[in-house]
């Protein structure tokens, strides 16, 4: 619960689903409605932020039906809105813009002023990508009013933002550059007015001031590059300077593959992360199964040594009339009865033990198996969005007559092996535990082929 605030403070990213179900599952035992709707909460935003939105939608109802039982306004507004995001994701403006409005109800009842502005100007946006401008227009306006009686700079920010690009839709320049400039003045996340400001005069013909804005903003922050490269591009473009819009754009372009390179492998490395958590959870589980086991069975050996002691002792008092001949018979009896009572009971027990325990296992191993599938998924892309495999693509495909030399050179051969090792991990072992004699050449090939590439294209790179 505390990581979910931490994450909403510093805007960092929510926890793995994992995590959040173990803590709701001790909050739907011991915590509070309150606290129930919240954890709930984090955990949906965290199957959204997966990508699982039918499993985040289910999360969400859940929590929506324990606020609205208990009257808990604020959290169901909340609830509202994240519901509302989902059905953005999927483009269902309709249901999307109903719940952002379920939400503002909520907010307004509950006097929430930034959240009730938040959520009308949600109903402003998506009014304004179904092209009802006019509609938007007059959401954003009573947001904006509402804003006024906030201190939240960044809320204020937000709706100026969005009322000024409402107005650059409709042409009207002067006053979505009055809006754009008071949320470029107060709201801390900067660039998306730059980009909003530069596009409005790039469009109304203000080239100057685009190139004056433009000069402002931090060229040595490195969270600014990729947009100012393509603001550099829309500027060019507009002055109809072709080249060195051209040289902005390809420079854009190479940084967004870039990032979207960096993106999939930080993806494949919090997947192994996960995949590693769930291997050591299951470890751990099969400890404690095995120790519960150990206990259970120690506490029944020793009750039933007891019962046998005491049923023994009462025996023995009985037959002490008898003679040495047949008590002697009779301990035999009794003794061969207490083994093949410990033995029958221990091996019951013990069936009973291994069957929770391979139920547990089953479970366990499902979800590894759903990672590993992820994982392996996430790997194929990151070949597929690598720059070196574009490189070697356009190489094959480049005419080269009358060569007679491979078209991978030396340091290409290193930067593939380099890439492929780091992708699959386990390869260069698992490689020379079948083959301890292969040459680094042959070890240099496998990598190569790890890209799938087809037989023609093989032989291209390789000049055969």
């Amino acid at each position: 619960m505390l990581s979910g605030k931490i994450t909403d403070e510093i805007f960092n990213s929510i926890l793995p689903t994992y995590q959040l179900e173990r803590a709701y599952e001790w909050y739907s035992s011991y915590g509070s409605p309150d606290e129930q709707v919240q954890i709930l909460i984090y955990l949906g935003r965290s199957y959204f932020a997966d990508g699982d939105y039918d499993k985040a939608m289910s999360i969400y109802t859940n929590a929506l039906d324990i606020a609205e039982k208990n009257k808990l306004n604020n959290l169901t507004g909340y609830i509202y809105d994240y519901i509302g995001d989902l059905y953005r994701e999927k483009f269902m403006r309709t249901e999307a813009i109903k719940k952002y409005k379920a939400a503002a109800e909520c907010f307004k009842k509950e006097k929430n002023t930034d959240s009730y502005a938040c959520a009308l100007r949600d109903v402003g946006r998506e009014y304004a990508e179904m092209d009802s401008l006019s509609h938007a227009l007059h959401i954003l306006i009573i947001a904006d009013s509402v804003a006024n009686k906030t201190k939240n700079i960044e809320v204020t920010a937000s709706i100026n933002n969005a009322l000024g690009n409402i107005y650059a839709m409709q042409n009207k320049y002067d006053k979505a550059e009055k809006y754009l400039l008071k949320a470029l003045l107060t709201g801390r996340e900067k660039m998306p007015d730059y980009v909003a400001l530069i596009d409005l005069y790039t469009t109304s013909g203000s080239i100057n001031k685009a190139k004056e804005l433009l000069s402002k903003i931090p060229q040595d922050n490195p969270q600014y590059t990729c947009s100012i490269k393509y603001l550099y591009y829309q500027i060019y473009n507009a002055e109809e300077n072709d080249k060195e819009a051209l040289v902005n754009l390809e420079e854009y372009v190479n940084m967004v593959d870039s990032i979207v390179y960096a993106d999939s492998q930080s993806k494949i490395l919090d997947i192994e992360s996960k995949y590693n958590h769930l291997k050591i959870s299951k470890e751990v589980d099969r400890l404690k199964i095995k120790q519960q086991s150990y206990i259970i069975i120690s506490i029944i050996c020793i009750v039933t040594l007891l019962f046998i002691m005491v049923g023994y002792l009462l025996y023995r008092k009985k037959a002490k009339e008898k003679i040495q001949r047949q008590r002697d018979e009779l301990n035999q009896i009794k003794e061969n009865l207490f083994y093949v009572s410990l033995e029958l009971e221990k091996k019951k027990r013990l069936s009973d033990t291994l069957k929770e325990k391979n139920e547990n296992y089953n479970k366990m191993q499902e979800e590894i198996n759903l990672l590993s599938a992820n994982y392996k998924e996430l790997q194929n892309k990151s070949l597929e969005n690598s720059p070196l495999f574009k490189e070697l693509t356009y190489l094959a495909n480049k005419n080269k007559p009358r060569n007679d030399k491979p078209l991978i050179t030396e340091k290409q051969w290193k930067l593939i092996t380099d890439e492929i090792t780091q992708i699959y991990p386990s390869l260069y072992k698992y490689i020379y535990s079948l083959c301890p004699d292969l040459s680094e050449q042959d070890f240099q090939y496998c990598c190569l082929y790890m890209y799938g590439f087809d037989t023609n294209t093989e032989a291209k790179l390789l000049n055969k």
